[in-house]
């Protein structure tokens, strides 16, 4: 590795992460791994061996995977293992905007549906949105839906000049923006219906009008998004939906 897989200037660290209550040393490492994503928009790093991510991160191997595992536990990280390699995967944002007022510590937060808000909290973590903004999204009862539909959204090709896109979903959160209808529909896709479309992709049907979706005009009409923003969900990550 001649060339420096860091960025020339500068790493993003939000403050979620910079001030957190933990060991300064999981901060750097967490920092370090960062700086490995900057190439990828901060959504994934590159695939490296153990050896190489602990060369890069200037830990030893028990370190390492110390830090790993402890980023994992924290929700800050997820590490996806292919053949030999390691691929880090932030579960963070990094927000534009004016603070957050915050309610005092102690504050109960209003809850959808008398439930610990899981379906929420599932969407902003797998949109990147930790920290200030995503307690400020649960205060607020954001629509998980929502939520889903412009994570997809930032997905979508044209998008690519998107440098911040969890941040980017927050600001359109608390704008109160609705996502386009299709990415909608798409949020809402059950798992019965996931699992048609993935079937009909395994065998190519992309290339002869889905076929197999004939009589069913709302999937065969939303397929061929799906399609596109499952294949670029499969190649920049390891659970596709």
């Amino acid at each position: 590795m001649n060339e420096s897989p860091y960025p020339p200037d500068y790493i993003k660290l939000p403050p979620a992460i910079a001030c957190a209550d933990v060991d300064d040393a999981l901060i750097v490492t967490m920092a370090r791994i960062l700086g490995l994503c900057w190439g990828h928009k901060y959504r994934r790093s590159p695939a490296y061996t153990p050896h190489e991510l602990a060369e890069l991160l200037g830990r030893p191997r028990t370190t390492l995977y110390r830090h790993l595992n402890r980023l994992q536990e924290l929700g800050w990280l997820q590490v996806d293992r292919r053949d030999r390699r390691l691929v880090l995967q932030p579960f963070i944002g990094f927000t534009e905007g004016p603070p957050v007022a915050l309610p005092p510590s102690g504050h109960d937060f209003p809850e959808r549906g008398g439930t610990d808000n899981g379906e929420l909290r599932q969407a902003l973590h797998e949109a990147g949105i930790i920290g200030r903004p995503f307690r400020e999204l649960l205060r607020r009862d954001a629509d998980p839906v929502v939520v889903r539909a412009w994570f997809l959204w930032t997905w979508a090709p044209e998008q690519e000049w998107l440098d911040n896109p969890a941040g980017y979903i927050v600001n359109r959160l608390r704008e109160g923006d609705e996502p386009p209808n299709e990415y909608l529909e798409l949020a809402q896709l059950t798992p019965d219906e996931t699992a048609v479309l993935k079937t009909a992709w395994a065998h190519s049907e992309e290339l002869n009008g889905w076929p197999s979706l004939d009589g069913n005009d709302r999937l065969q009409g939303l397929a061929p998004l799906w399609a596109t923003i499952y294949h670029a969900l499969r190649s920049a990550t390891a659970n596709p939906w």
